[in-house]
């Protein structure tokens, strides 16, 4: 397989800093800035269908368990990294021989095929570290499970611990992963074991689409505001004894602080879309402006996902499917609509640290929409 030369439009303060994989080069320069990735066809032989127009794709004869182990692994597992940041999240069903360790790697190709810096690697959870059967931490590997005896509404409706103010509205339940840290996510990869008969969906929606729904005045001014996230009701010192001690998946990840400030608006550096990241759980507000000012905009692009369904997708899990996201283009939330057993492996990358490209376009001006 002839290597593939990543394009990247380098800061001429900077040097370039390249790395090889398996014949692949990739930029990896915190300062380079990516331009756009292009696919380069190596998915045409696998049937696969959009989910929405505007989000979401799935595959259906792909077994990655054997791309993994084949000689195409690179040029096949960079275009479905490419596909998945621009449609936002793809689906693999039946991905039963799929291993944690080969979900591992996975994720570090789908980011070091791309544009992930030399210096990120997967993420480790402040404190949701995996162990397995044999009694060792798997730092890299966050199950998320849910006691099927607990009550539906016991704490989704605000009753639980005596609560009296019934929980009427989820929208606090939109995020996208990690965005405290200094460096967030890029890709997360989502593997279902085990699913209730009915419930425990996961919802997706586009960042990409919520900034091209507003005028262009807002995309401007959003443009020039940065905002600050951190996990709601956050204290480092509720943590700092039982936290993970060393970096999560980059050496800027650190500390029990879990507060970072981002740019408003961000740009994917493999697409080259810019997109709303500034919303969701994790956001505190936007800096520099008065409380209500911060409040009535996070509430207006909130509105922008919730009020359009067409930038939405619902994805009803069935055992084995794999759902793999760019946290850089979706935003997502679970239902806890169920009761009965829901379990998934969960393995995220660590991608750049954000930041706004003046050259980057919408997606709808960039595809011709």
């Amino acid at each position: 397989m002839s290597p593939i030369a990543t394009e990247t439009a380098t800061d001429t303060q900077a040097p370039k800093a390249f790395h090889m994989l398996n014949g692949v080069e990739a930029a990896t320069s915190k300062s380079d800035h990516c331009i756009p990735l292009k696919l380069s066809g190596a998915l045409k032989t696998f049937k696969q269908f959009d989910l929405t127009t505007v989000i979401g794709t799935q595959f259906e004869n792909i077994n990655l368990t054997k791309i993994l182990h084949s000689p195409e692994c690179d040029q096949i597992i960079r275009d479905i990294a490419i596909t998945i940041s621009q449609r936002g999240v793809c689906v693999f069903p039946k991905q039963a021989e799929l291993t944690i360790e080969d979900q591992k790697v996975l994720a570090r190709k789908l980011g070091q095929l791309t544009c992930r810096p030399h210096t990120s690697d997967l993420y480790i959870h402040p404190l949701n570290q995996t162990t397995m059967p044999d009694g060792t931490i798997d730092a890299e590997l966050t199950t998320l499970a849910r006691d099927p005896a607990k009550k539906l509404y016991a704490k989704q409706s605000g009753f639980s611990g005596g609560a009296a103010i019934k929980k009427q509205s989820h929208i606090d339940g939109w995020h996208t992963d990690s965005s405290f840290e200094n460096v967030p996510s890029d890709y997360t990869l989502l593997h279902m074991k085990t699913t209730p008969a009915a419930g425990g969906d996961t919802l997706f929606a586009s960042a990409y689409e919520v900034y091209d729904l507003l005028s262009e005045p807002y995309q401007k001014f959003l443009e020039g505001l940065t905002a600050t996230f951190m996990p709601p009701h956050h204290e480092p010192s509720n943590i700092e004894s039982r936290m993970w001690k060393g970096a999560r998946g980059s050496p800027e990840n650190v500390g029990a602080e879990l507060r970072a400030s981002h740019c408003s608006v961000r740009t994917n550096p493999i697409t080259g879309w810019k997109y709303v990241y500034a919303l969701g759980h994790h956001l505190e507000g936007f800096d520099g402006l008065a409380d209500v000012e911060s409040k009535v905009i996070k509430e207006h692009l909130e509105r922008l996902v919730t009020e359009n369904p067409h930038l939405q997708l619902r994805f009803r899990w069935h055992p084995d499917d794999l759902v793999i996201w760019d946290n850089r283009g979706v935003y997502h939330s679970a239902t806890f609509d169920y009761t009965a057993k829901r379990v998934g492996n969960r393995i995220c990358g660590v991608g750049e640290k954000p930041y706004l490209d003046p050259r980057s376009s919408s997606r709808k001006y960039a595809l011709n929409l």
